[in-house]
């Protein structure tokens, strides 16, 4: 009877043992495929917000970015949140069970498509300007303690990153001429945009030239946020349409050989939107906006 308990045991101990093997490989095969690190792009645009909010641009072979947001300077919140200071995002983002507002936050201010974003497990409203705007890296446990839509494997890497980076490589870009006000700053979206356009840019997708139609059918302002977005991308945006249809989703339009491009890939992945191969007329691609512009939408 032992004897038959003993094998019992050893059997259900090695079963336990084949699963939670299989769970850890499936697991790390998943945070391989989803790695933004591993897709090869040229730069990778990550947020660390915080206390001490920083915005990266990180350049595997050259210069990369530094922009530290001041808790007190107010922003555009995409969605129709309308206008909040940059210490109260986090609390906003937490209340709406919404960290995606993070994202979308830092993208409209930078004109970029961010890619990772890190924020602390407890939220706070920080109303006080960090002192250590511009000094450090990141620390591990911002890194892999902090809530993020990062794989592991691109946490680890991105450790591996900061290390290997020195200091001098950044570029820090003073934010206090965009803040427009005193008391209650309110962040100078064009007067950043004309001076930093192109600044966080793939190269990759600059020199293929493949350019975007952008279909909307109420908010012009919206449309041309999220054209500035991904012209910061280096993708090359050529036409704002308005038209009545309407749209449930989004959708990304393009013929089958540039659907198989990285620039469709990097919209489709970005925005979320469904795909479809079809023949375009005024551009490469055709992007209608649909939903996007009641979840990008400002006030």
């Amino acid at each position: 009877m032992l004897n038959i308990k003993y094998k019992i045991s050893k059997r259900n101990g090695t079963i336990f043992i084949l699963f939670v093997t299989l769970c850890l490989l499936y697991y790390l095969i998943k945070s391989i495929a989803n790695s933004v690190f591993l897709k090869g792009m040229d730069k990778i645009n990550v947020v660390f917000y915080g206390e001490n909010t920083r915005f990266y641009s990180l350049d595997r072979k050259n210069i990369s970015y530094l922009l530290s947001f001041p808790n007190s300077i107010k922003v555009m919140v995409p969605g129709g949140y309308g206008e909040y200071k940059i210490g109260a995002v986090g609390k906003l983002a937490s209340l709406e069970k919404k960290p995606e507002i993070i994202r979308k936050t830092f993208s409209t201010a930078t004109a970029s498509l961010v890619d990772l974003y890190f924020y602390p497990k407890k939220t706070n409203i920080y109303y006080k300007d960090s002192q250590n705007n511009s000094k450090g890296m990141p620390t591990i446990n911002e890194v892999f303690l902090s809530n993020s839509n990062a794989t592991f494997i691109d946490r680890f890497l991105l450790t591996n990153f900061f290390m290997t980076k020195d200091r001098e490589n950044y570029q820090v870009i003073d934010l206090k001429p965009f803040a427009i006000g005193h008391i209650n700053s309110i962040f100078d979206y064009n007067g950043f945009y004309k001076k930093f356009q192109g600044s966080f840019f793939q190269r990759t997708f600059r020199s293929r030239d493949i350019n975007v139609q952008i279909v909307y059918k109420k908010s012009y302002k919206t449309a041309l946020l999220l054209s500035q977005m991904i012209e910061g991308e280096g993708i090359r945006v050529v036409d704002l349409t308005i038209q009545d249809k309407l749209i449930k989703g989004c959708k990304l339009i393009a013929n089958k050989e540039i659907s198989m491009t990285k620039t469709f890939e990097r919209l489709a992945d970005f925005f979320k939107c469904s795909l479809k191969i079809g023949e375009t007329s005024v551009s490469d691609i055709i992007l209608e906006l649909g939903d996007l512009e009641k979840e990008w939408g400002i006030n």
